[in-house]
């Protein structure tokens, strides 16, 4: 239970030293981002996609040439059955990327938690990939265009989904829109 701290602490201060280091740059990424989950009826089942709106923000720093340290941290808030709920993410991972011209574009691999809350609450692990594209106004300011990510997260507990939800994890998906910042030479 004292390793999740500890890795979170270590995937968010790894980036910050890593481009201490270097003297390329580090973005950081804030927005919107439109997410779909399947929440299992309480004592009624059966399964049913809901959609999730909220923020995304992330920030990665340069290691080498095309290839960062990402991490990434998302929440979103939803209505299923009239009942107010949310999902967070923070995962964290590697990016590879490559500009053409002013614009830029991704692909990321992240690991880390997903935490469901409705009633009771449950975490379980979360597995993203996916990528984006950002288009630069300035040196320091642009825009994320799009970025898509694959989720798979594995089972949460039958404490949030009620009796009779199963073991399996679930296959999402997350689109995401906002301003991006970069810092450095």
């Amino acid at each position: 239970m004292r390793a999740r701290p500890l890795l979170v602490l270590f995937v968010f201060c790894l980036p910050l030293s890593l481009a201490a280091q270097t003297p390329d740059r580090v973005e950081i990424f804030g927005g919107y981002s439109h997410s779909t989950y399947s929440i299992f009826g309480r004592y009624s089942g059966p399964w049913q996609r809901f959609g999730y709106n909220g923020f995304e923000a992330s920030v990665a720093a340069k290691l080498v040439p095309h290839v960062a340290a990402e991490l990434d941290f998302a929440n979103g808030f939803g209505n299923p059955n009239g009942d107010s709920s949310t999902v967070r993410t923070i995962m964290g991972g590697p990016r590879i990327f490559a500009n053409f011209g002013h614009t830029e574009v991704y692909g990321h691999f992240l690991v880390g938690e997903l935490t469901f809350h409705v009633g009771g609450s449950g975490s379980a692990y979360a597995v993203a990939g996916g990528g984006g594209a950002n288009i630069w106004v300035t040196r320091h300011i642009g825009a994320r265009i799009v970025e898509f990510d694959y989720i798979h997260s594995g089972f949460i507990s039958a404490a949030v989904f009620g009796a009779g939800a199963g073991n399996s994890g679930q296959n999402n998906f997350r689109i995401s829109t906002g301003v991006v910042f970069r810092f450095g030479n």
